[in-house]
């Protein structure tokens, strides 16, 4: 089971270049479907981590992997932040009813966003569960749309660069190790290491 998982995201790693439009087309969708709130539970993130496991960091594969999510990102929160801006304080409201954890979130960033654009879309959207609020927030108060983007950008970039290092220290690190005891070693590491990045996440935007 082990070998056959290996071998199914080697062979995913290696089937993505410029002459595979159909894998491109597919990583541009699932950033558009992830940005807009689908649900993929580390999906991307193995998948990335992997591509620099197998092939580094500077590889074409892993760059265009970051190329096509990043787009798709852009993609996605454009259509948040224009439909709030389309639809306004009614959309936000909406989620405040069915969502009010969420909605007390759209309050307090609404409150600081206009101080540090970028900055401040950056950052929330990298705190674990506040994915869409930036998107939602700016579209209301009609921000900028490319500071909003640039912000988009930022963080997209951030988060994928964490992912594409833990790959290419792990492959490193167990260059040496016998392919079984590697594999299960790499999925440990993977999940230990998204932990502690949700953990300094969470915890540096409590002080913040």
């Amino acid at each position: 089971m082990i070998e056959w998982f290996n071998g199914l995201l080697s062979q995913l790693t290696y089937s993505v270049s410029l002459g595979n439009p159909s894998g491109l087309a597919a990583l541009f969708v699932l950033g558009i479907l992830s940005d807009i709130g689908v649900p993929f539970f580390f999906l991307l993130e193995t998948f990335l981590f992997f591509a620099s496991y197998y092939l580094g960091p500077q590889s074409i594969q892993v760059l265009l992997i970051v190329l096509m999510l990043l787009i798709g990102r852009e993609c996605g929160a454009a259509v948040l932040y224009w439909l709030s801006s389309i639809l306004g304080n009614p959309l936000i409201g909406w989620v405040g009813k069915r969502f009010p954890r969420l909605g007390q979130d759209l309050g307090r960033f609404r409150a600081r966003i206009s101080k540090r654009t970028v900055i401040a879309v950056a950052a929330v959207r990298l705190t674990p569960g506040l994915l869409q609020v930036p998107s939602l927030t700016a579209g209301v108060m009609r921000l900028p749309y490319l500071h909003f983007a640039v912000g988009v950008a930022i963080s997209s970039l951030i988060y994928d660069l964490a992912f594409i290092i833990f790959g290419f220290l792990a492959q490193i690190g167990l260059q040496n190790l016998a392919q079984e005891l590697r594999v299960y070693f790499i999925i440990g590491l993977l999940a230990l290491l998204i932990a502690a990045i949700i953990w300094l996440t969470v915890r540096r935007s409590h002080r913040r």
